[in-house]
């Protein structure tokens, strides 16, 4: 897993290369638990927020509850917002590696390469959406789920190389 997240960042550029099933299913499991501790942390602290609304409940109307509560979620404040912003700074961070290692495993499947830019619209799209609130944009979030879906599909595919192909980036260094 270590070796594999090294070779991540190593070739975090290269589009011309190969990567095995493991080296990107391993980079994908490390990258969940960096964001689901990331996510952990601004839950725990959006409960004190959300504790003090909760105490206001009863003398909120269901419309004043409500906004309260997508304030919290859509309007962060103090160190709720700094979480937030860290986050969103993560995921910009790992963007162009995450593309070029998805365009990397296509290409070691044998499909186009393309797919990968989709990939990263979609990923851009996830972390936009959280800092623009337009209607118009929230539209697309179903389909850029299917497209997220359907690359990770698509990066479950077998390698598929000929036997005269001396590329050593299905080796660990």
């Amino acid at each position: 897993m270590i070796q594999a997240y090294k070779k991540y960042w190593k070739k975090a550029g290269d589009y011309k290369t190969y990567a095995s099933r493991s080296d990107y299913w391993w980079v994908f499991l490390v990258n969940v638990i960096i964001f689901a501790l990331l996510n952990m942390i601004h839950f725990f602290m959006m409960i004190p927020q959300a504790a003090k609304i909760l105490n206001q409940a009863s003398t909120l109307s269901q419309a004043e509850l409500q906004k309260s509560i997508l304030d919290l979620s859509f309007n962060p404040t103090g160190s709720t917002l700094i979480i937030v912003i860290l986050i969103a700074l993560v995921g910009l961070i790992i963007l162009l590696p995450n593309i070029s290692l998805t365009a990397r495993r296509l290409l070691d499947a044998g499909l186009p390469r393309w797919f990968a830019l989709l990939f990263g619209v979609s990923a851009l799209y996830g972390i936009v959406v959280r800092f623009i609130q337009i209607d118009f944009l929230s539209n697309f979030g179903l389909l850029f789920n299917l497209i997220t879906l359907v690359v990770y599909v698509l990066c479950l595919f077998p390698s598929k190389y000929g036997k005269d192909e001396a590329d050593d980036s299905r080796l660990y260094e």
